[in-house]
């Protein structure tokens, strides 16, 4: 593990033995788990084993930011536990008094810069809460780009992230996107339903009336999305179609009902800690909805 310099920082690898009474003012604090899953360190015993634990997952891959001349522990900035792929998880965080300086900014692209040089890292990827925007804005500093978002829950609400991420050898993908293409009898009348019920939007359409349409998850040019064309009078498959979502899942199923959809499956927990339902279209094609969990608060 090396030690890496910055304009105004030293950044050391983590010794849990010296750092956890500096680096306790971080992890004891509750703000700093405001976009988070775990809960803050009662003593610094407890930041010890923490540290000790993290260093024990990650392979050591992770150091601390100093600010020279002071040799104190500000924060830290690394890796998630190994979880065996070349595509590995950064994470970082800041003593709260030393927030709005521009440090983990100034850090993070040289840590990054490090870590896609070593062999066996092919990518990295920091999953970033929607309103963190200061944990944002570090991530392109360190020139990490939005790739995907998941649904977070917390214990009373639920959220999402960001999957900022860069790649050690940057290329242009092969697939840019996926479309189910849904054979209808009215292509109006489907593209409705699919807007109001799932949010979807009407990238375009072609003729008059409709005969073919396309809906994107987002309003951007080349987003993902569903294909709804005319079936011309011919025979019609049903089709099964899979829709991750953002929101609470019984949110989503609330406006199927109250579109008038027929609903196959009411929202259920799943094993793998997802909440899904599933709705059926005039044609019979299905629709999965899959959403996050219920909050527990």
């Amino acid at each position: 593990m090396a030690t890496m310099t910055t304009e105004r920082l030293e950044l050391v690898p983590l010794d849990p033995d010296r750092d956890a009474e500096s680096l306790h003012a971080m992890y004891g604090d509750p703000d700093h788990y405001s976009f988070g899953p775990e809960e803050p360190t009662v003593d610094v015993a407890a930041t010890h084993a923490r540290l000790t634990e993290e260093l024990a997952g990650n392979g050591g891959w992770t150091w601390v930011l100093r600010l020279r001349p002071d040799t104190r522990a500000l924060g830290t900035i690394g890796l998630f536990f190994d979880q065996g792929t070349s595509i590995r998880g950064l994470s970082w965080g800041l003593r709260r008094d030393h927030w709005g300086r521009g440090l983990m900014g100034e850090a993070a692209p040289v840590v990054v810069d490090h870590l896609l040089a070593q062999p066996g890292i092919d990518g990295v990827e920091a999953w970033i809460d929607t309103r963190n925007t200061r944990s944002l804005g570090v991530a392109r500093r360190a020139r990490l780009d939005e790739k995907a978002r998941l649904a977070r829950v917390y214990a009373d609400h639920t959220a999402q992230q960001v999957v900022m991420a860069r790649a050690a050898q940057p290329s242009d993908g092969t697939v840019l996107a996926t479309r189910p293409s849904l054979p209808v009898r009215d292509v109006p009348e489907t593209c409705r339903l699919l807007i109001k019920v799932l949010g979807l939007n009407l990238s375009f359409e072609y003729g008059d009336p409709p005969t073919f349409a396309r809906l994107g998850v987002g309003p951007w040019s080349g987003s993902p999305g569903i294909d709804v064309r005319d079936a011309d009078d011919g025979e019609i498959a049903s089709v099964t179609v899979t829709v991750d979502i953002g929101i609470p899942t019984d949110v989503m199923h609330d406006r199927a009902v109250a579109a008038g959809l027929k609903i196959l499956s009411s929202p259920v927990d799943q094993p793998w800690h997802t909440r899904e339902f599933v709705f059926c279209l005039g044609e019979g094609h299905r629709v999965r909805v899959i959403g996050p969990t219920r909050p527990q608060g």
